[in-house]
């Protein structure tokens, strides 16, 4: 588990070990657990191991969050154990730039030194080297896939509200390399619905989702839908698409005629959409367009 600067508990660092256990490489060893502080990314530990300087957040446990800060020691230029006014920071000189871990407790600075530098002159330990350059091949592939992501969505007409990030990475997640919808039509806390060129995507979120996890998302292939309407009242409305799996709503009207029957209650169907009454006119010409797409024409 590594050597523990004074201010880590055992039973801490076992929790810390378990946490990154998933996240070290093939060959990699933690050496060393240090107790750093950093709000913004969060930092509540610095480990040190044969390859790289790791600061991270065990609140992140499921998710790749855990790691918020790293350099490899071949990136390691210098290392400065003051800050500001004096408080005890960790931050690294690299060639990327200096890059802050955190403060640390002044009984940490001896302890935090020798195996910051030790790593420094010992480099990329042999036993991790070739897993160290798999991942930053994976990590370069990755970055390069974001900025094609990036460039996409900027070619994206979006009506609506406008995307958070956490709704493109949703879109994201559905869509793979050079498949990605040509219009957005935001419908905020109710979902959103994203057109490709083969397919429309119907992501509901919230009660309206009818899920337990509260998000729901339906593909409907072009080739399927039969029918697109929007029935409305005084400020929001239903977007509905038909297919053979899902006929017209069985009232014919915006407002359910029961909410204890879900087949009944247009928003609860998985081909629905709630959306607002000005959304619905800023993108009325790309759902025009949609319904040309489905070979329906254009409807009143």
């Amino acid at each position: 588990m590594g050597k523990l600067s004074p201010m880590v508990s055992a039973l801490g660092a076992a929790q810390w070990h378990r946490c990154l256990e998933p996240h070290v490489l093939e060959g990699e060893t933690i050496t060393a657990f240090v107790a750093v502080r950093r709000l913004k990314p969060t930092v509540e530990g610095v480990a040190i191991t044969n390859a790289r300087i790791l600061g991270f957040s065990s609140a992140a446990v499921s998710g790749s969050g855990v790691i918020t800060i790293q350099v490899a020691a071949d990136e390691i230029l210098g290392a400065e154990f003051v800050g500001p006014r004096q408080v005890p920071t960790l931050t690294l000189r690299t060639v990327n730039g200096p890059r802050v871990f955190g403060q640390f407790h002044r009984d940490e600075k001896e302890f935090l030194t020798y195996f910051v530098e030790s790593l420094h002159c010992a480099g990329v330990g042999a036993d991790v080297a070739p897993a160290l350059t798999r991942w930053r091949r994976q990590r370069t592939e990755a970055a390069e896939r974001t900025r094609r992501r990036r460039a996409q969505r900027g070619r994206v007409a979006v009506y609506g509200e406008p995307m958070t990030e956490v709704q493109w990475e949703a879109i994201d997640e559905h869509a793979g390399d050079g498949d990605y919808p040509w219009m957005v039509l935001n419908a905020g806390r109710h979902g959103l619905l994203a057109a490709f060129g083969d397919r429309v995507e119907v992501r509901k979120t919230g009660w309206e989702s009818g899920a337990a996890a509260g998000v729901h998302v339906e593909v409907l292939a072009l080739t399927d839908i039969t029918g697109i309407e929007y029935r409305c009242g005084a400020l929001t409305g239903c977007l509905e698409f038909m297919t053979t799996d899902h006929p017209a709503s069985v009232t014919g009207d915006f407002w359910p005629c029961s909410v204890q029957d879900s087949g009944h209650h247009s928003v609860m169907r998985p081909n629905v959409i709630r959306v607002p009454k000005p959304y619905y006119a800023g993108a009325r010409a790309a759902i025009e367009a949609l319904r040309e797409q489905v070979g329906m024409g254009l409807s009143a």
